[in-house]
């Protein structure tokens, strides 16, 4: 399954509302191992949408599937077929950071 950016967003928005709204009952016991489930859930439903994010802005700014690929440890069609999207139309980037 492929799925766009958008997509992307949104399932991990559906996620993210969810696992906010998860409020065990007044007075229940949570074991930690399940706190901290919860909370990994939570970080990975908001990284997984800033990554997504990041990859439009990269591929508006000219970034191409192969160095995107590269820098998320995925072969070029891969990235492309998980993270690819309709340009938003944006102007490249021209800021740049030397690593």
């Amino acid at each position: 399954m492929s799925w766009t950016h958008a997509d992307t967003v949104h399932r991990c928005d559906e996620i993210a509302d969810h696992m906010e709204s998860f409020d065990p009952s007044e007075g229940e016991v949570v074991p930690g191992v399940e706190y901290q489930l919860i909370r990994a859930a939570r970080r990975r439903s908001a990284d997984a949408a800033e990554l997504a994010s990041l990859v439009a802005e990269a591929r508006d700014a000219g970034t191409t599937w192969t160095r995107i690929g590269e820098i998320l440890g995925l072969g070029s069609a891969e990235a492309e077929q998980r993270y690819g999207h309709q340009s938003s139309g944006q102007q490249p980037a021209t800021n740049t950071l030397q690593l």
